[in-house]
């Protein structure tokens, strides 16, 4: 299989990058491209896609890095839904007083490609020109770039965070901010605001603002500091009308009712998350153990280690009338049975019991 990448430019040697047929047709990692880039060896074509944008971006401005930055305008060129023409004019140049020459293709349509394709012209560029095709979100593998792409180990994949990546992120955001940040804390953050990169940042940055150069961020910083995404709220409310704790629970549940939260949307979410509960309550049922059971469940793990936590807490039938109650919301509703407040009041109402009523 021919290199993906060429020669890597060093003064005096070549170095020719060769990936092996375990590579093929797959999507490169953020690690791949990170050592790719840092070795200088891109050339050509890649597209980059995939929910995670923050470290997207950040892959760009390091691609960005490989230019010279006193003629980085000259040798940078942003498209937006080029022709081919357009494109190859722009790739076909020689960088100015510099290596390298970069494309950032923002947008493009099928048409694009197989011009290029005609041609001959998608995969056969010169060797100082890299064209960035970036596509916001996820590109499906039916994609014409896609399917082009792909079997070259051209295509960059930035896969949402997990856990273990968030914190390192994290880690290193406190090294940078000159604060103090423990793993458990930061895992502590991450629960409370998801795994969107970019929130996760700016949500840290207040923390660390607030604690103060060579200070710590501890959960009661958190707590002052941080706005918990509604997801995480909702697992709050569930947790306590869940451990009969139902005045707590009904109170943050009017709580979110008056900042303006729909009440069909508040029923849905916890319909679909009592549906989660109930089918880690069967995963347990059959045998499974709890961190089984948190696997076979999707969404995030986090999530699914809530639902597996809270299953523990009820039976089988008692999940199965809580989903019915909160599904039976929206038909009372559309039938002026009774108003979307009061619908989603009344089902929370009969579907938790009292802590003092579970031990009767």
């Amino acid at each position: 299989m021919r290199s993906i990448y060429g020669a890597k430019r060093s003064p005096g040697k070549i170095y020719v990058v060769s990936f092996r047929t375990k590579w093929y047709h797959r999507n490169v990692n953020e690690s791949e491209f990170y050592k790719a880039t840092q070795g200088r060896s891109l050339k050509g074509p890649y597209l980059l896609h995939g929910e995670e944008e923050l470290t997207k971006a950040a892959a760009v401005a390091r691609v960005k890095k490989l230019l010279d930055p006193g003629v980085l305008d000259l040798n940078c060129q942003t498209l937006r839904d080029p022709d081919a023409e357009t494109l190859l004019s722009a790739a076909d140049q020689l960088p100015f007083f510099d290596e390298l020459r970069l494309i950032l293709v923002e947008s493009w349509d099928a048409a694009l490609v197989e011009a290029l394709e005609q041609r001959n012209r998608l995969l056969r560029m010169a060797d100082t020109t890299v064209v960035l095709f970036v596509q916001r979100g996820e590109c499906p593998k039916t994609n014409r770039l896609f399917k082009a792409l792909a079997p070259e180990n051209r295509v960059v994949a930035f896969e949402k965070l997990t856990m273990e990546r968030a914190v390192n992120m994290l880690m290193r955001e406190s090294a940078l901010k000159n604060v103090d940040l423990s793993k458990a804390v930061a895992q502590t953050l991450v629960d409370r605001v998801g795994f969107d990169a970019y929130r996760l940042k700016n949500e840290f940055s207040k923390a660390a603002d607030y604690a103060g150069p060579g200070g710590t961020v501890t959960v009661a910083v958190l707590n002052e500091t941080v706005t918990p995404s509604p997801e995480y709220d909702a697992f709050e409310m569930l947790d306590a009308l869940l451990d009969g704790k139902r005045k707590k629970g009904y109170a943050m549940l009017l709580n979110a009712l008056d900042r303006g939260e729909s009440p069909m949307s508040l029923s849905g979410f916890l319909e679909g998350r009592m549906k989660l509960i109930l089918t880690a309550r069967e995963h347990l049922d059959r045998g499974l153990d709890p961190r089984s059971a948190a696997r076979q469940l999707p969404g995030s793990p986090y999530a699914a280690q809530i639902a597996v936590k809270n299953a523990r807490k009820q039976t089988a039938d008692q999940l199965r009338r809580a989903v019915a109650a909160f599904a039976a919301v929206d038909g009372q509703i559309k039938q002026g049975i009774f108003r979307d407040r009061d619908a989603l009041l009344l089902a929370v109402m009969n579907t938790f019991e009292k802590k003092e009523e579970v031990k009767k």
